[in-house]
């Protein structure tokens, strides 16, 4: 099945497409141009992706076979993160600008329902069983947990506030990952990731993963009870041990890594670069994430001017070369 890059490039105001071809095999296949700062990008079924345009009310449809602008779907202000809900056919997208989190019908191409939360939410996170939401509020200092399972049943008006807390004041959370009933927060103003109870809505007050050079930008659990954060000061990527709470090993990728993914058939990593008009390639295929033997085989892909974040879409249909 045919993979897809796609890279939120905010300052040329496009996605990127690179299509993937094998281990170390890329190919440059265009760019969609989206306008309006394209901060946040996230794969969808049959094809298409959805693109938060940070600097708008609108995310954007693409359709990734013909490379182009497919639908136009109204949100709230200044749409900043996005994530698509497994098993249903809603879109969670985080507005910065209107303090609140838009459910999207996908097929009906509109907004649902429009949920107020903390000051600047803007990060989201999906559980696997598709039943809890998770919301960076950067603005007011917190992390939001959602109860979603009403859109499990069809019924987005049930989707609420479960419990809102606070990492600090000014601590700026970015992104955030869950793993075993906690949550993992990156604040770009704290050394520290603070490390949330889900159950109890609490910060762990023995637990903190301290990381160097400060900056934390994105979070993303890479299975085996590891987690990777970027730091976008130092131009590394820390690996979390999710059992230990500590920092296993770092691995310089560029200057400004900001969002990351990974393509769970090979273990590889994909890091948007923003100060190197890049995305990193990170091979993690039998590397060990525990200590710091080895070292990971890397790779530069050029995608355009700023990317800011990154996503891998896989899809059945034929990817025909723009022309």
């Amino acid at each position: 099945m045919p993979v897809l890059l796609c890279s939120a490039d905010t300052v040329a105001g496009q996605v990127g497409l690179v299509v993937k071809d094998g281990p170390s095999v890329y190919r440059w296949r265009g760019a969609v141009c989206t306008g309006r700062g394209p901060l946040a990008v996230a794969g969808g079924g049959g094809g298409v992706a959805f693109v938060a345009l940070s600097v708008s009310d609108e995310v954007l449809v693409l359709d990734l076979v013909r490379s182009r602008v497919a639908g136009r779907v109204r949100v709230g202000w200044a749409p900043r993160g996005v994530a698509a809900v497994a098993g249903t056919p809603y879109l969670l997208v985080s507005c910065a600008g209107s303090d609140a989190v838009s459910v999207v019908e996908v097929e009906a191409g509109r907004e649902v329902v429009r949920l107020v939360v903390g000051r600047e939410p803007g990060a989201l996170a999906v559980s696997g069983d598709g039943r809890a939401g998770y919301v960076c509020e950067r603005g007011a200092g917190s992390v939001a947990v959602l109860d979603l399972s009403g859109l499990l049943e069809g019924r987005p008006e049930r989707v609420r506030v479960v419990s809102r807390t606070g990492v600090g004041a000014h601590a700026q959370p970015r992104g955030l990952v869950e793993y075993d009933g906690h949550l993992l927060v990156a604040c770009r103003l704290l050394d520290v990731l603070p490390v949330v109870e889900v159950a109890s809505g609490r910060v762990v007050d023995s637990v903190g993963v301290p990381v160097p050079g400060s900056g934390p930008a994105s979070v993303l659990a890479v299975g085996n009870g590891f987690a990777l954060v970027t730091l976008e000061r130092a131009g590394v990527v820390a690996v979390v041990d999710l059992l230990e709470w500590s920092v296993t090993r770092l691995i310089a990728v560029g200057g400004g890594p900001r969002g990351l993914t990974v393509d769970p058939a090979d273990r590889t990593v994909y890091v948007a670069l923003a100060r190197q008009r890049s995305v990193a390639v990170v091979h993690l295929d039998g590397v060990d994430l525990s200590n710091e033997d080895g070292i990971p085989q890397f790779e530069d892909i050029a995608v355009g001017v700023g990317p800011s974040g990154v996503t891998v879409v896989r899809t059945d249909l034929l990817l025909p070369e723009s022309g």
